[in-house]
């Protein structure tokens, strides 16, 4: 079985200290690569490479949707995650709807952190299971895809989706229906096909949205 490309870590900080104090911590973590550590989005685009996998993690004084606007626009391609205070729906939502893939605690523990920067790196979304749900749920209130599907989902599309809504990763997916993650990431490009989805984001939020999301 191939093996996946370690994840690219970008590392945006405000200030140098935090920039290499995160490098420092990150760059002995298994599955990861630090290329690079920025102040300002100005910088980014000429850190991205060509491997598909690449995270830019955010550590800012404050979360700034506007930020994470910039860097959606500057690197469409990478996963964008959040360093937060604590897991508050009032700040979370504004990060999701601005384009960020996740976010992660300060009080975190290191391997959490490692673990969503890979998550975001294959664009899933990384939060906790505790707050997953509740902010997928405000999300699908205010959700723009339409209700119509293009054809119908087959059954183990609707098992697949159904772990998707409550925020679970490819490989807990996988490990909850006993099928190879390569086979989870099939069965979620066909749904996303079938939802007219441009992100994980959006086939979540519908999944909410249509009751995929509720505890069986």
């Amino acid at each position: 079985m191939a093996t996946r490309p370690p994840t690219q870590l970008i590392i945006l900080a405000s200030t140098a200290l935090y920039r290499e104090a995160w490098r420092a911590l990150l760059s002995d973590q298994p599955d990861l690569v630090v290329i690079g550590a920025v102040a300002g989005v100005s910088e980014v685009g000429a850190l991205l490479g060509s491997g598909p996998q690449t995270t830019i993690l955010v550590d800012l004084p404050t979360s700034q949707p506007d930020r994470a606007r910039q860097l959606k626009s500057a690197a469409p391609e990478a996963g964008l995650l959040f360093l937060i205070d604590s897991y508050q729906l009032k700040e979370i939502l504004p990060l999701l709807q601005a384009g960020a893939m996740g976010c992660v605690s300060r009080d975190d523990s290191v391997a959490d952190l490692a673990r969503a920067i890979i998550a975001v790196g294959r664009s899933e979304i990384a939060l906790p299971p505790h707050i997953s749900g509740r902010a997928l749920a405000a999300l699908a209130r205010g959700g723009t895809l339409s209700d119509e599907l293009t054809e119908p989902l087959s059954e183990r599309e609707m098992e697949v989706l159904h772990l998707l809504a409550q925020g679970l990763t490819n490989k807990d997916i996988a490990q909850t229906l006993i099928l190879s993650v390569r086979t989870v990431e099939a069965h979620l490009r066909s749904i996303f096909g079938k939802l007219d989805a441009h992100s994980r984001t959006e086939a979540a939020v519908w999944a909410v949205k249509h009751g995929y999301g509720r505890e069986e």
